[in-house]
């Protein structure tokens, strides 16, 4: 007779970045991102930073910008781009040469984009 113990399932200790820029880097599997977590951008700004007003802070920001605010990344994706996710309301990705701020909020799941408001 088999125990209720072999019933569960394994759990996931590494696995290999398949996109972004650290693709074929090993990760190592947080307990809380084993699970399919998803989490909506609804932000991406520069925290408490002074920014400079040139040509390739506001290139890199607007990139940022465009490519995170208001669409929903399972954790795993954000941690493969290099963002870091803190917790279900901040994380934190370099570009540029500079830590941009995520504002994030949890989703039940994969969604279409969230028009944010200017």
């Amino acid at each position: 007779m088999s125990d209720a113990h072999d019933n569960q399932p394994v759990a996931q200790e590494s696995y290999i970045v398949a996109e972004g820029k650290k693709r074929g880097a090993t990760r190592d599997v947080r307990m809380e991102a084993a699970h399919d977590k998803f989490y909506t951008v609804l932000r991406v700004h520069p925290g408490d930073a002074i920014l400079t007003d040139n040509w390739h802070t506001n290139e890199v920001l607007d990139h940022a910008k465009r490519n995170f605010e208001g669409y929903t990344f399972q954790m795993r994706t954000l941690e493969a781009w290099g963002a870091t996710v803190e917790n279900d309301r901040r994380g934190y990705y370099t570009a540029g040469g500079r830590v941009w701020i995520l504002d994030l909020e949890p989703a039940a799941g994969k969604k279409p984009r969230v028009k944010i408001a200017d």
